[in-house]
C-alpha cells in the first residue's frame, strides 16, 4: 500500500510516505512554518520513491485536536490533494499519534497523551494497550492542568507538550501514578501513517477537524 501521511496539529510539522514496505519521513519543529514546508516535502518524498499521485492509495492526516492555524493547514493540504487526485482520506487522532510516538516499542500498558492547548489548558487522550495496539479509554477532552483526572488504572507513561508546559501541576495531579515521562514527544506523521493504514476513510469533502472545544487558539 502507498500512503501519504501529514501531521500538523502542533508546532512539530511532519510528513511520511509509505511506498510498499519503505517509509520516508520529513519532520521539523517549525512553529508557523507548516505552510512553507508541506508541499515541498511531499514533492521530495514522492520523487525519491518514484511515485506519482496516481500511485497513492490513500492520504492519512492528523485531524486534531491541536493548534487551530497549523491544524487547518495540514487538513487543507490533505483535502486539496485528495480532491485533485480522487483519493480517500483517513482522519487520525493527533493524540493517538502522540501516544504511539511516545511508546513505539509498546513498553507501557497505559499512555496519557497531553498536547498543550494554550489558554492554560491541555488536550488529553488516555490509552490502554491491548491485542490491537493502543485503544482510547475515554473521549478526548480539554482541561486545565489543575483539573486533570485520568481513568482508574496505570501506572502511566505521560507524554507530550502538555506535560512540558505544565510539569509541576500535572505531576501533582498524578502523584504515584506515573511510570515514565516523555515531555518532548510529539504527534508524528510516521505514526499517523501507521494508524491511517487501518483507519476508516472518508471522501475528501467530508474531512473535518476535531477541536474538542469551541474556543480555538492559534499556534
Amino acid at each position: 500500500m502507498n500512503i501519504l501521511a501529514i501531521e500538523t496539529a502542533t508546532p512539530r510539522c511532519s510528513v511520511a510516505l509509505q511506498a510498499g514496505s519503505e517509509v520516508r519521513v520529513r519532520a521539523e519543529l517549525a512553529p508557523r512554518g507548516h505552510a512553507t514546508l508541506l508541499l515541498p516535502w511531499i514533492g521530495e518524498l514522492l520523487a525519491e520513491a518514484g511515485l506519482a499521485w496516481a500511485d497513492l492509495d490513500r492520504i492519512a492526516v492528523g485531524r486534531g485536536p491541536g493548534g487551530f492555524t497549523s491544524l487547518r493547514i495540514g487538513l487543507s493540504v490533505a483535502q486539496g490533494i485528495a480532491l485533485g487526485h480522487d483519493l480517500p482520506i483517513a482522519p487520525v487522532s493527533s493524540l493517538a499519534a502522540l501516544a504511539l510516538a511516545a511508546d513505539p516499542d509498546g513498553e507501557h500498558e497505559h499512555v496519557l497523551a497531553l498536547i498543550d492547548a494554550r489558554m492554560g489548558e491541555v488536550f488529553v487522550g488516555a490509552y490502554r494497550r491491548g491485542p490491537d495496539g493502543l485503544t482510547p479509554i475515554e473521549a478526548e477532552k480539554v482541561v486545565g492542568p489543575a483539573r486533570l483526572q485520568v481513568p482508574v488504572g496505570g501506572p502511566w507513561l505521560v507524554a507530550g507538550s502538555g506535560l512540558a508546559a505544565y510539569p509541576e501541576t500535572i505531576e501533582s495531579r498524578l502523584t504515584g501514578a506515573v511510570a515514565d515521562r516523555r515531555p518532548q514527544a510529539w504527534p508524528e506523521a510516521r505514526q499517523t501513517l501507521v494508524l491511517g493504514a487501518k483507519a476508516r476513510t472518508v471522501p475528501a469533502w467530508e474531512l473535518e477537524p476535531v477541536y474538542v472545544r469551541n474556543d480555538v487558539t492559534h499556534q
